[in-house]
């Protein structure tokens, strides 16, 4: 197992609770972290950071396990505002958070009516009231206010000016009980600060995606020509993690899918190619880059050892074989159980038994070549030259791969 640290990775972020007058949690503002440890954002590039919290929230820990029923306030930086990614949000729970620097120009006004009209809420942070600014303060559906770089008296006089449009406000760094108190005698509508609780650090563990996995599929999606989904199968299914992220994309509630995926290639029809293209969007730009490590190797050894064996014996449905060998290791690349990684993945419940429990041709095929390249007896009346036949070529196929990236 000392190499099981090669291949996951992990991904961090922090959530703060955003209360109503009775602090009931209304929703939280995710936050971005570099690390498990860090106290604060230090950010070095805001689009990076951004998509880092969105994947992060949307293919990793899960939207609802961060925010459960309520709303989840994320800060969009000017440059994402202008141009999204395209990976559908839950229009009902994200709050599209607007930062005051952001250059409330024409343009912006602009994409924030695209958003607006898509069914996102809006919400204005840290900014001062100014007649100029009321066709976006028309347009948002929430105004956060910072008391402690107001000051009580500047944070009265913009808490009024508000007043006079459709907007809630949220009293923003409330330190103490004191100030809760304050902002709630003059009726403010939603609160956040240490007063209640400091942001939460959330880790979680996550396979790394190969960046050169990235650049190659994105490459594929861009031609102007029509696409090859058995090209884009290729591409996908040469990468433990891209395969594992579109698998719990497909399971997120955004989607809307009900659906068993019992192939790579069914879950990039699923998913269809310009979502595909938004998944690979986000993913680099959040950096989450992957190298070439033994335990790779191993993994994708192994899935193409299972779909070549496959294809020689004559079984149908081989592009099963290939998805089974690639997440029958995934538990050593998420340092995870393997039922427990399973269990998070549309997965039908034969493919999942047979990886699992290796029941059925699937399972029994798994065995067999698990045991042939580590040594063993194997099990079964399969011919020994078919399976190191298709173990050689699969080495093969694996070698060229990896020296054309």
């Amino acid at each position: 197992m000392e190499n099981r640290f090669d291949i996951y990775t992990l991904v961090t972020l922090a959530r703060q609770p955003i209360l109503d007058a009775k602090q009931s949690i209304y929703g939280y503002e995710l936050l971005y972290r570099g690390s498990g440890t860090a106290t604060d954002a230090e950010i070095f590039d805001d689009v990076s950071a951004t998509a880092q919290v969105v994947s992060t929230a949307l293919l990793e820990i899960g939207m609802s396990n961060l925010v459960g029923s309520g709303k989840a306030f994320v800060n969009f930086p000017r440059t994402y505002l202008l141009n999204p990614s395209g990976v559908p949000l839950d229009r009902e729970q994200v709050v599209i958070e607007v930062l005051d620097n952001s250059n409330f120009d024409a343009v912006l006004l602009a994409s924030l009516r695209k958003w607006k009209n898509s069914g996102y809420d809006i919400a204005l942070d840290d900014l001062r009231f100014e007649a100029k600014l009321t066709p976006f303060i028309e347009l948002a559906s929430f105004v956060k206010l910072d008391l402690q770089a107001l000051g009580r008296d500047a944070f009265i006089t913009e808490l009024e000016a508000f007043r006079n449009f459709n907007v809630k406000v949220i009293a923003c760094k409330v330190e103490t009980w004191d100030e809760f108190n304050f902002c709630r005698m003059l009726d403010v509508d939603f609160f956040q600060g240490y007063f209640f609780e400091k942001p939460q650090t959330i880790e979680r563990k996550a396979v790394k995606v190969n960046s050169m996995t990235l650049l190659q599929l994105m490459a594929e999606l861009l031609k102007s020509n029509e696409l090859s989904v058995d090209e884009l199968d290729r591409i996908v299914s040469q990468d433990v993690g891209l395969v594992h992220k579109l698998l719990k994309y497909l399971n997120s509630p955004v989607t809307g899918l009900i659906a068993s995926v019992d192939s790579v290639k069914l879950a990039i029809v699923l998913v269809g190619a310009e979502q595909l293209k938004a998944l690979t969007s986000l993913l680099l730009m959040s950096e989450m880059v992957g190298d070439r490590h033994a335990l790779l190797q191993q993994v994708l050894i192994r899935a193409k050892h299972a779909e070549l064996f496959a294809v020689k014996m004559g079984y149908a449905n081989q592009d099963k074989y290939f998805l089974a060998g690639m997440l029958s290791m995934i538990d050593v690349c998420m340092g995870m159980d393997l039922p427990d990684v399973l269990a998070s993945l549309p997965l039908p419940g034969e493919l999942a038994s047979a990886i699992v429990n290796r029941s059925g041709k699937i399972g029994l095929t798994l065995n067999q070549i698990e045991q042939y390249s580590k040594g063993h007896q194997v099990t079964g009346t399969v011919p020994q030259e078919t399976l190191k036949e298709t173990y050689l070529e699969a080495i093969s196929w694996v070698d060229d791969f990896l020296s054309s990236i």
